[in-house]
This record gives structure tokens, C-alpha cells and sequence, in this order.
């Protein structure tokens, strides 16, 4: 009877873990408009920005400051094998970031958490 009881009590445990992961990735959705918060270091750590001299060949300005409260327009949603979600931003208002990328990549619950990308 005990071990019964255990049984499932631990399948009861999985589907309510297993519930509490999926709503995030069902909240981001293309179109969503988000904001790009402070860097959580010296630098962004989960926003995938262009190094500075791809930027710079590119013809356009490395400076990754004034990437801070600007709205971004989420575009693509792809979840990784490991459960990541991985979003593609580009600007709201259609111009390129740097004057060089038009979009730009981030992982999404990451950048939530370590609030780099604000709702």
C-alpha cells in the first residue's frame, strides 16, 4: 500500500513540475513587444549582440549602451533541445541595431530572469 501511495504521489509531483515549465514558453509569443533592460554584468550576458569589430566593418557604431530601454519586436521563437527558448528581436521602429544588424538574437528565459529583456 505504501509504496502505492508513493507511486503516485510522484506522478502527481512530475505533472505538476511539468505544468509549471510550459506556461513560459506559451507567454512569449511573435509580435510581443518587449524592452531591453540594463546589462546583468559588464556586458549583456544573454542577448547574442555582434562583437565590436564585425560591427564596426560592418560600417556601423559599437555602443552596446544604447541598446538600454529600447523596445525591441520579438520575431521568431525557437525552443532548444535543452529546453531554452531562444527569441529573434528586431527594433520596433525598423531601424537596424548599430546601424549594421537588423535583428538580433537572445535566450529568452535567461534574459527574463536576469532581467537584460523586460515585459
Amino acid at each position: 500500500m505504501k509504496k502505492i501511495i508513493s507511486l503516485v504521489m510522484s506522478l502527481c509531483l512530475a505533472v505538476v513540475l511539468h505544468a509549471n515549465t510550459a506556461p513560459l514558453n506559451s507567454e512569449i509569443k511573435i509580435g510581443t513587444e518587449l524592452k531591453i533592460g540594463a546589462a546583468s554584468a559588464a556586458n549583456y550576458q544573454h542577448l547574442v549582440l555582434p562583437r565590436k569589430n564585425f560591427i564596426i566593418k560592418s560600417g556601423g557604431l559599437a555602443n552596446y549602451k544604447s541598446l538600454k530601454n529600447l523596445t525591441v519586436v520579438v520575431t521568431a521563437v525557437n525552443t532548444n533541445s535543452d529546453g531554452n527558448v531562444e527569441v529573434t528581436l528586431k527594433r520596433k521602429n525598423s531601424k537596424k541595431f548599430f546601424n549594421s544588424h537588423p535583428t538580433i538574437k537572445a535566450n529568452y528565459t535567461k534574459a527574463i530572469n536576469a532581467k537584460e529583456l523586460l515585459k
